[in-house]
């Protein structure tokens, strides 16, 4: 049932609503305590709804302080499951907050790059599973290339 709810979230949660920014605080303190379920489906659902209620400005600066430990959790997720939808909301987080990203990039690039390895080495034993490994995989190395690129301004001695 939870899962569900951070569903709806995802797929609603661009409507607007009244005193909408006490509504989506609300709202996104909730999801964000279901990254820590134990159950995978309740934390796959809620990472994917905070990617999407990140089109808000409101929820981009509530999750800004927690930028941190969102991101971890998110690794610790992908860690757990390979899941496309996942990586491109780390994408999508990635880019939302590239100015912010610097003192993850390590950690991140790192994660992703261990994700990537995976999902080469167990990739399908048909051409649908290879295509899809192979959609994550891109996914991956896209996410990496945009981590990279977000720090590259902050170090240019780094990236001539």
């Amino acid at each position: 049932m939870v899962s569900r709810a951070c569903w709806v979230y995802a797929k609603f949660g661009v409507f607007q609503f009244e005193n909408d920014a006490e509504h989506l605080a609300a709202a996104v303190e909730k999801i964000v305590n279901n990254l820590y379920s134990h159950h995978i489906a309740v934390k796959v659902e809620a990472a994917l709804a905070i990617s999407e209620l990140l089109d808000h400005q409101v929820v981009q600066e509530i999750i800004r302080p927690a930028l941190g430990n969102v991101l971890k959790v998110f690794l610790k997720i992908m860690d757990e499951i390979d899941f496309e939808d996942l990586v491109g909301a780390l994408r999508k987080i990635v880019d939302i907050y590239e100015d912010d990203i610097a003192p993850y990039a390590v950690s991140l690039c790192q994660k992703l790059s261990e994700a990537y390895v995976r999902c080469i080495k167990n990739k399908g034993s048909n051409d649908d599973e290879d295509n899809e490994a192979g959609l994550t995989a891109d996914g991956l190395m896209t996410a990496v290339r945009r981590v990279l690129n977000s720090i590259s301004g902050k170090f240019p001695h780094l990236y001539p």
